[in-house]
């Protein structure tokens, strides 16, 4: 793609996944909303598109000893997913992971204390090192008197 740097608009790309359909990158660099093909790949005999149903997406700019410098400024996924009475259509999470989840799929929620309890129990760690003190000063004033 000629003229890929030094764009006068911020350069997108659109890979385009079709379960074992087809797999299409798409760049926008020339105007906006024009999208330029950059290739499409379909399945024949000698290739077949598969890719993990595990969720994992990565991106680098990295090749070899030839790099660029990148913003990714947003990420968006979405998927369809086929249900037993048709298709609908549900956005995933948009380059963000929900909080606390878990490799189940559920939500864990970590209960927090207020900070009434955390100041409770600060004067009471104070208190423990006061008495401490009173109780090693009474001892040694103890010995001192005994002594003789």
């Amino acid at each position: 793609a000629r003229g890929l740097r030094g764009s006068s608009i911020p350069t997108k790309a659109r890979l385009t996944y079709f379960q074992d359909k087809s797999l299409a990158l798409d760049l926008q660099y020339k105007s906006d909303y024009s999208w330029t093909p950059c290739f499409k790949i379909t399945p024949s005999n000698d290739v077949s598109i598969k890719i993990p149903s595990i969720s994992y997406l990565g991106f680098s700019a990295e090749t070899g000893e030839l790099s660029d410098n990148h913003d990714i400024i947003e990420v968006n996924t979405y998927s369809i997913y086929a249900q037993s009475g048709g298709q609908s259509s549900q956005p995933a999470n948009s380059g963000k992971k929900a909080a606390n989840q878990g490799t189940s799929g559920t939500a864990e929620v970590k209960e927090r204390g207020s900070w009434l309890w955390t100041l409770f129990k600060f004067f009471m760690f104070l208190i423990l090192i006061a008495g401490g003190y009173a109780g090693w000063t009474a001892y040694r004033t103890s010995q001192r008197g005994s002594r003789f």
